[in-house]
């Protein structure tokens, strides 16, 4: 069986689209399908939005769940290198957990090479253009262009998340082989209004996004142009992981 994690509902739907005979988790701790694709069993987990929920979400899946062949942890990422565009597909190396606020990394994890440039060739094959890289897990977004430049220079990491380093790390210590693939959603010479209008499943906090529009009515534009950037990016994500699963049958 293959588990994959994804964070929040726009993320999960079109991950469920490429699923035959989905069906909800029996699990009422976990949110998520089971079902069929590439020939192959596979689950889906909502872990939430974060650190903490990424790797309570891992530990219970893992406890939960037999026969886990290999994980995928996927979603969309915020690019910290200028070369990545809305959508591109990012294939992680390794993948580092910010320490606090600093530029700086309290842990890495190496992504299995061999796993990895399976997805490689897959992607290739399917001509999906995709780049290879480091990939920080950041407990806060890194919103302002000046943060996303200089965790770049620091740490090389060309994409950022919040939950992907947790999930490795989990399957790490449980010998379990996992790959990241993530796609960008926004890049790194743009800021992101209106992150913390967000709630730990992706949906917007009414009274949160109510002050902030009286208090900032920009938001509204930048709001929409941020949900473009989630339907390109998901869309790109959806399709890559439908060609690594396929690619596998």
């Amino acid at each position: 069986m293959i588990l994959i994690f994804c964070a929040f509902g726009a993320e999960l739907g079109p991950l469920r689209a490429l699923l035959s005979d989905a069906q909800p988790l029996a699990d009422t701790e976990l949110r998520g399908f089971q079902g069929r694709a590439g020939g192959a069993d596979v689950t889906l987990v909502a872990s939430g939005v974060g650190i903490r929920r990424a790797q309570h979400a891992a530990t219970l899946a893992l406890d939960r769940f037999n026969e886990v062949e290999g994980i995928i942890t996927t979603g969309v990422a915020g690019a910290l290198h200028a070369d990545l565009p809305i959508g591109r597909v990012v294939l992680a190396d390794r993948l580092m957990i910010r320490r606090g606020e600093e530029f700086a990394a309290e842990a890495v994890v190496e992504a299995p090479i061999g796993h990895r440039e399976t997805f490689a060739t897959a992607l290739s094959a399917a001509r999906i253009t995709f780049a290879t890289g480091g990939l920080l897990t950041s407990r806060r977004a890194i919103a302002k262009v000046d943060d996303k430049r200089r965790a770049h220079e620091a740490l090389g990491a060309i994409a950022v998340d919040m939950e992907s380093a947790l999930i490795a790390l989990e399957a790490t210590s449980r010998g379990i082989p996992f790959v990241c693939l993530r796609t960008i959603m926004d890049t790194a010479t743009e800021g992101i209004d209106g992150a913390q209008l967000a709630d730990e499943n992706g949906r917007v906090k009414p009274l949160a996004a109510a002050a902030a529009l009286i208090a900032q009515p920009r938001l509204v534009l930048s709001s929409m142009k941020l949900m473009r950037n989630l339907r390109a990016a998901t869309r790109s994500m959806a399709e890559a992981i439908s060609v690594v699963l396929n690619a596998n049958a």
